[in-house]
C-alpha cells in the first residue's frame, strides 16, 4: 500500500512565502538600477544622425516648432539671428517649457523660470542650468537635427537621461 503524502500550508506561512516573493522583486529592480547606474550602456563618442524637423518656410522668423530628439521635448525656434535648437524639459523639475513670443523667452510655467532663446541660458527663476543647444543644419530647405551639442552636459541632468 503506498502512503500519501499531504502537503498543507498555514495561512502565515502561505502569506510569509508572499511577502518573500514580493522582497525579492523590489531587491532585484533595486539591484538592477544600482547595476544600471555603475556600468551604463556604452555609446559611440560621436554619433550623428540626421532627424529632419522641418522645412525652412514652415517655421517663419519668431516662430516655433516644437519636436522629439532622442525621445526628449525638444524645440526648434527661428530667431532673427537664424534657427536654435533646445531640449525643452526645464531643468529645474522637469516640466516642459514653451515659446513665449510676447516676452521673447523660452518660459518653464511650473516656477516662472525663464531661459535665453539664442542660448538656453537661464534668465531668471529656480532653473539650475541651461536648456541643452542641439546642433542643428539646413539643407535643400529643411532643417535637420543632428546631436546634442554637449552630450557630456546632458549626461549631467537627470531629466535627460538616457538622451545623450
Amino acid at each position: 500500500m503506498e502512503d500519501k503524502i499531504t502537503l498543507t500550508i498555514t495561512r502565515r506561512k502561505f502569506t510569509e512565502i508572499l511577502m518573500g516573493l514580493v522582497a525579492v522583486f523590489f531587491a532585484s529592480g533595486a539591484i538592477a538600477t544600482i547595476l544600471k547606474y555603475l556600468w551604463p550602456a556604452s555609446s559611440s563618442k560621436d554619433t550623428s544622425v540626421e532627424v529632419m524637423i522641418a522645412n525652412v518656410d514652415e517655421v517663419p522668423t519668431g516662430s516655433v516648432k516644437k519636436f522629439m530628439f532622442n525621445n526628449k521635448a525638444a524645440v526648434l525656434l527661428h530667431m532673427p539671428a537664424g534657427f536654435r535648437a533646445f531640449g525643452s524639459i526645464c531643468t529645474h523639475l522637469g516640466c516642459i517649457a514653451y515659446w513665449k513670443p510676447d516676452e521673447n523667452i523660452i518660459f518653464c510655467p511650473c516656477h516662472l523660470g525663464k531661459f535665453d532663446p539664442n542660448t538656453g541660458a537661464v534668465i531668471s527663476g529656480p532653473p539650475p542650468s541651461p536648456l541643452p543647444a542641439i546642433d542643428i543644419i539646413v539643407k535643400e530647405g529643411a532643417i535637420y537635427a543632428l546631436k546634442w551639442k554637449d552630450p557630456e552636459y546632458v549626461k549631467t541632468i537627470s531629466f535627460y537621461a538616457g538622451a545623450a
